[in-house]
C-alpha cells in the first residue's frame, strides 16, 4: 500500500512552516476572503506568495482554498485573486461551487481543482460527475462509513480521494448551516461562522415565562448541537487499504502548537508499521472536545456524549527562537520550576525539561514569563533543539 498524503491545515505563515517543519506532505491555506475561514487565515496575495515558496523550499505542496458559496458579486475578486495565485505556483486549488469551477478551467486548464467537502459528496455517481467535470480530488463527506467509501473507491479508481481524519466537526450536514447567518448575520457559507452551535442555550414553557432551564444532559455543559473532536490515529490502517490518497486535518484557526503536535503524531503514525497508544495520549494534549471515529464505523460513537467543553489539560508556554543558549519567545505564562514538553522535529520523542533559571532581554534574572516576552532559559537536562 501506498502512503497518503498528510494534507495539513496552514491558518498563518508561522502554522504553515511548522507543518512543513514537522513533516506535512501539503497544506492548505485560506485564500483572502473567499474561504470558509475569511477573517482568522486569510492569506493576501503577498502573504501567499511568501507562503508558496515556504512550501518549495521544504517540498510541501500548497493547496488554495477557495471554498466559500460565491454570489455573482464574488466572482470577478475571486478570478483576480486566482490568477495572481497561479503564477505564484500554487499546487491546486480547493472549490465547492460548481460556476467557480467553470470560471477556473476557462482561466487555466492547466490548474488541478480539488473538490470541498462542503459539495457534500457522497455517492459513486457524484464522484464519476465531478471527475468528468475535470475535478482531480474529492474531499469526501464525513457523513460516509469505512464501506461506503471503499465502495467509492471501487467504482472510481481514476480519481483521488481525501478524507478527514482529525479534528472539529460540524453539526450540519456537510458544514452547510444556516444558523450563523440566522442568528448574527454572518454566513458559515461565506466563512464567517460565529459557531453559534457551541454556545449555551436556555429553554422556556411559554405558560411559565419567568422559569428558564437550561439545555443539558448534566451540569457539565450543553449537547444538544455540539460535535465531538473526530481522531482517527488507531485506524490509519484501515483508511489505508480503502484506498484513500489523501488524510486531511482540520483546524486552520488552531494554534501553532497544534499544528506541530498533531503534524508529528501522524506523520510518526503513517510512516510505522504498528499502532502506539502513546500517540493518542500525545493527541489529548492539544486543547480538543472528546474524541470520536465520528460516522466512519458505524458505530454509536458519532452521538454528542459527555461534555462539550474543551479539554485543556497543557497549554502552548512558547517556541524555541534559538538553541544555544535556548532562548524562547513567550506565548503563555509559565514560570522557573516548571515542566515542559519540548516538541522537535528533528528529534522523534517528546522530551521534558524543567525550568531552573531565565533571563528577560536586558540579562535580569527572572521568575516567570508570558507574551510577549523573550527570554534565556537555564533546563535540565540540557538538550539541544533544531
Amino acid at each position: 500500500m501506498k502512503t497518503p498524503e498528510l494534507l495539513i491545515p496552514a491558518g498563518d505563515l508561522e502554522k504553515l512552516e511548522t507543518a512543513a517543519r514537522f513533516g506535512a506532505d501539503a497544506v492548505y491555506v485560506g485564500a483572502g476572503p473567499y474561504s470558509l475561514r475569511t477573517q482568522q487565515t486569510a492569506f493576501d496575495i503577498k502573504g501567499l506568495g511568501i507562503g508558496a515558496g515556504i512550501g518549495k523550499k521544504h517540498n510541501v505542496k500548497v493547496y488554495l482554498a477557495m471554498n466559500i458559496f460565491p454570489f455573482d458579486d464574488d466572482l470577478p475578486g475571486m478570478m483576480e485573486y486566482l490568477a495572481k495565485a497561479i503564477n505564484l505556483g500554487i499546487d491546486a486549488v480547493i472549490i465547492s461551487d460548481p460556476g467557480l469551477l467553470s470560471l477556473i478551467k476557462q482561466l487555466d486548464k492547466k490548474t488541478k481543482i480539488h473538490l470541498s467537502t462542503q459539495a457534500n459528496t457522497i455517492n459513486s455517481e457524484a464522484v464519476k460527475f465531478w471527475r468528468d467535470q475535470g475535478v482531480k480530488r474529492i474531499v469526501l463527506g464525513r457523513e460516509l462509513n469505512l464501506e461506503q467509501i471503499k465502495k467509492i473507491r471501487k467504482d472510481v479508481p481514476d480519481v483521488e480521494l481525501e478524507l478527514f481524519i482529525h479534528g472539529a466537526m460540524c453539526m450540519s450536514y456537510s458544514g452547510r448551516c444556516l444558523l450563523s447567518k440566522h442568528m448574527t448575520d454572518r454566513s458559515a457559507n461565506q466563512g464567517e461562522c460565529t459557531q453559534p452551535c457551541r454556545w449555551e442555550y436556555r429553554l422556556k414553557e411559554m405558560t411559565r415565562p419567568d422559569e428558564e432551564f437550561t439545555i443539558e444532559e448534566d451540569m457539565r455543559g450543553t449537547y444538544v448541537m455540539n460535535s465531538k473532536d473526530l481522531c482517527l490515529i488507531e485506524h490509519l490502517d484501515k483508511l489505508k487499504e480503502a484506498g484513500i490518497d489523501s488524510f486531511k486535518v482540520e483546524g486552520r484557526m488552531k494554534s501553532a502548537y497544534y499544528v506541530a503536535l498533531v503534524t508529528k503524531i501522524y506523520r510518526k503514525a503513517m510512516d510505522s508499521k504498528a499502532y502506539d497508544p502513546r500517540w493518542l495520549e500525545e493527541l489529548k494534549k492539544v486543547s480538543h472536545r472528546n474524541y470520536t471515529t465520528g460516522f466512519y464505523f458505524g458505530s454509536d460513537d458519532n452521538e454528542n456524549l459527555g461534555t462539550s467543553t474543551y479539554v485543556r489539560d497543557y497549554t502552548f508556554v512558547g517556541t524555541v527562537e534559538e538553541s544555544n543558549p535556548l532562548k524562547i519567545a513567550a506565548r503563555n505564562y509559565f514560570s522557573a520550576g516548571d515542566t515542559l514538553e519540548v516538541i522537535d522535529p528533528q528529534v522523534d520523542e517528546i522530551r521534558p525539561i524543567k525550568i531552573v533559571g531565565m533571563m528577560d532581554e536586558e540579562g535580569k534574572a527572572i521568575e516567570k514569563a508570558h507574551n510577549p516576552y523573550y527570554v534565556t532559559a537555564n533546563v535540565e537536562p540540557a538538550c539541544s533543539i533544531s
